[in-house]
């Protein structure tokens, strides 16, 4: 990899600059203010008129190296790596002017849709010390009509020679030599060619960059098939994407570049509170109330992928009045299709990002909210049973499990690296073998709603670098007084553990008064993990509250603030991200304001649980982590280490459930969790089923084993925990030294 697209810092002795040949494609958002996004996800609804655009960048280089016939050797990879991300950003107007770009980040392309006027842009484009392209329908560097590689190829020469004079020369020769050297990728034939719709396309982003180019035979018609034509297409497209993956396979550089998620499950949804607000006091005509019912009543009761049409209201309502010859839809249902058409698009820059396989799930598993509602109000009765929680909660696993088509269950045990939940729907409860895949996978939760949020999450992130070194200090906000009964659980939990990491990780604790004491105490802290203990709540229709010792607190008002996050939030915390409630949680306020991932819980936790948790992830930062890097000579990311941190309560919990019943002794005990230990920290892909056999030498028979599992999980704190944001960017290494070497491999093309 040459010296033009490494990451380099600029020359403080010498007046001329390295450069950088990251690509960055940049939209326009005129209308970026939450009280103007659309009201069925919450998206900006200039970006929604611009999908196409989206479409377009998913399909353009990440890097002015990308495209040489030595980038192109090791360019599927990279991406796999996560190390050569389609970087695209929606900005305001006024964002824009306020950002300058330095000559070291040359290649910058602005993409204006229709409605942007370049007049409008031209003094912040024209501040710029080199050219800036831009493409537009008029007035810009290059016309929608007339763009190509070969036109963003001219235009980069261009910048490249405008900046003679202010960046190093041998950088300007190699960025040339790079951009001299494009070649179109060599195109492949996939065997077989499907109709473009929706719920492939992040698949065929995939297959897109790995050359396959001519896929789609027109639109999908097979509308009126029921699920099954999409689920055959998704199901193709998928393992075309997984086996593409496998041709390359894992490289020696991903010891240090860890692989994201090879496979994502995708299930867009609505606001709850657009089926459940009334219309009884609005303006509209009695009509008009009667075609918004029919609407409503269509998108609620979709199961598929399509609309299932009942009576003449609905068809006139989706359809429309005559407008000439077109159909003339309700504005309801043409706003839910550009929000669609959004959502997807930004799902395949992901895709195309990580060469990753994406399934497109039927909008039955957004209709699992009631019986997942019924749970919740179980999980909070005050008085309950074992057994009463374990059937409550297998009711609501099976009616996840089943809105999910049998036909995708081969990708889901077979995902390696993780999966991705793009979804709000629980599906980290789907049963998968016998236990729900939050405990069976390593497993990461981005929300669909609120949209702009969503699609913050989802576009591909730099990876945040660390070593073990970043967490010598931890940061605990402590919002419990004193005299609270549990106050005392983390002192205990933590002094029980601080032999085993007390030369590792130091615990700076401080006392959260006010919104103004937890802002002083983030900006003070220059760390990497921040874990919160205090109580949470979330009540019906209201944002979600931490409770300070003096005040509640909404996370989501501290955004204008601007408080430094760490990129790890842990929240020891009562519904945190709760379950029946909406969007506005906790979990998503701090996602919102800064953090890179935020472990939130869907239920009320145990106090005392939620304390050894803490302790045992602080000794699994400080010892196993190290250990693990010496033991697999390779890197760690975030989502690995909380999975296994999840599985390892699950394992505890089932444990002491079977001692308590008298049904292995302590000797017993001991033996069984180290089987499991090992099975979960060794990478065993069904730890569990370890466990189980290991059960059958100590005389505990197969099916009692796996009912007192089911029942272990069922009340384990381990179905409470969900990862969220982004985990599997943040890459723990064992040092620096490590870092160098395994850059050296990928650039060998190892």
């Amino acid at each position: 990899m040459t010296k033009a697209i490494q990451m380099q810092s600029t020359d403080c002795g010498s007046d001329l600059y390295d450069l950088m040949g990251e690509i960055t494609y940049i939209i326009p958002v005129e209308d970026g203010d939450p009280n103007e996004a659309s009201f069925l996800q919450g998206f900006a609804r200039s970006l929604m008129d611009n999908a196409g655009i989206i479409q377009l960048i998913n399909t353009l280089p990440s890097d002015i190296w990308e495209l040489t016939p030595e980038g192109q050797k090791i360019r599927l990879a990279r991406r796999m790596s996560g190390q050569a991300s389609v970087t695209w950003r929606g900005q305001s107007p006024r964002a824009l002017k306020r950002m300058v770009t330095p000559p070291f980040l040359p290649f910058i392309v602005l993409f204006l849709g229709r409605e942007h006027e370049s007049e409008t842009y031209r003094e912040w484009i024209n501040a710029h010390s080199f050219p800036l392209t831009v493409v537009a329908e008029k007035g810009g560097t290059i016309t929608y009509k007339e763009f190509s590689l070969e036109k963003l190829k001219e235009s980069f020469l261009n910048v490249c020679d405008a900046l003679v004079g202010q960046i190093k020369p041998d950088a300007l020769d190699a960025a040339r030599e790079h951009l001299r050297n494009w070649r179109e990728p060599d195109e492949r034939d996939l065997g077989y060619k499907v109709g473009g719709h929706n719920v492939v396309a992040p698949n065929l982003f995939s297959l897109y960059v790995a050359g396959f180019r001519d896929s789609t035979s027109g639109g999908f018609k097979k509308i009126d098939d029921g699920i099954a034509p999409y689920v055959d297409i998704i199901v193709q497209t998928t393992r075309s994407v997984l086996l593409e993956r496998e041709r390359i396979g894992e490289r020696a550089a991903n010891q240090y570049f860890r692989r994201p998620p090879s496979l994502s499950l995708f299930a867009p949804s609505i606001y709850p509170h657009f089926y459940e607000t009334s219309l009884a006091r609005s303006t509209f005509t009695s009509e008009e109330k009667k075609d918004i019912l029919a609407v409503r009543r269509m998108l609620q009761r979709q199961d598929g992928y399509g609309f299932t049409i009942g009576n003449q209201r609905q068809i006139k309502a989706f359809l429309g009045g005559p407008e000439g010859d077109k159909p003339n839809p309700h504005p309801i249902i043409l706003e839910r299709g550009a929000e669609l058409s959004l959502a997807t698009q930004c799902v395949g820059t992901l895709s195309a990002s990580e060469l990753s396989a994406v399934i497109r799930l039927p909008n039955a598993a957004n209709r699992t909210s009631g019986q997942v509602r019924q749970f919740v109000q179980h999980y909070h009765a005050r008085h309950t049973t074992d057994r009463k929680r374990r059937e409550a909660f297998r009711k609501v696993q099976s009616a996840i499990t089943a809105s999910v088509p049998v036909e995708f269950f081969e990708f889901i045990e077979g995902a390696k690296d993780g999966i991705r939940l793009i979804s709000d729907a629980h599906l980290e409860w789907i049963n998968v073998r016998g236990l729900p895949i939050c405990v069976q996978k390593n497993i990461t939760k981005v929300p669909v709603t609120p949209g702009n949020l969503f699609i913050e999450q989802v576009l591909p992130k730099k990876y945040i670098h660390l070593t073990t070194s970043d967490f010598e200090e931890v940061l605990i906000l402590s919002a419990l007084d004193k005299s609270d009964p549990i106050s005392g659980f983390f002192d205990v939990a933590l002094s029980a553990f601080e032999p085993h990491f007390r030369d590792k990780i130091r615990i700076r604790e401080e006392r959260i008064r006010n919104k103004e004491d937890l802002v002083a105490a983030l900006n003070s802290y220059d760390g990497s993990l921040v874990i919160f203990d205090g109580h949470g709540g979330h009540e019906e229709d209201k944002p979600a509250v931490l409770q300070l010792l003096d005040e509640s607190i909404d996370i989501w008002q501290l955004q204008r603030m601007r408080p430094r996050v760490p990129p790890v939030v842990v929240l020891s915390a009562c519904d945190t991200h709760a379950a029946d409630r909406n969007h506005a949680t906790t979990a998503n306020g701090f996602l919102a304001i800064g953090a890179r991932t935020v472990l939130g819980s869907v239920f009320p936790i145990d106090a005392r649980d939620a304390a050894s948790f803490v302790a045992r992830l602080l000794y699994r930062v400080a010892a196993f982590v190290p250990a693990s890097h010496k033991m697999f000579n390779r890197s760690l990311n975030w989502l690995e280490i909380i999975g296994g941190m999840i599985r390892m309560q699950l394992l505890t919990d089932f444990c002491r459930r079977m001692e308590s019943k008298g049904l292995i002794d302590r000797e017993s005990y001991r033996a069984i969790h180290l089987v499991g230990n090992l099975a979960i920290n060794g990478g065993d892909d069904w730890p569990y089923e370890a466990v189980v056999t290991e059960l059958a030498k100590h005389g505990v028979d197969d099916k009692r084993a796996w009912h007192e599992l089911r029942s272990a999980a069922a009340n384990s704190t381990a179905i409470s925990y969900l990862q969220l944001g982004c985990p599997e960017t943040i890459i723990v290494h064992p040092d620096e030294g490590f870092r160098h070497e395994a850059q050296a491999k990928m650039e060998a093309n190892q």
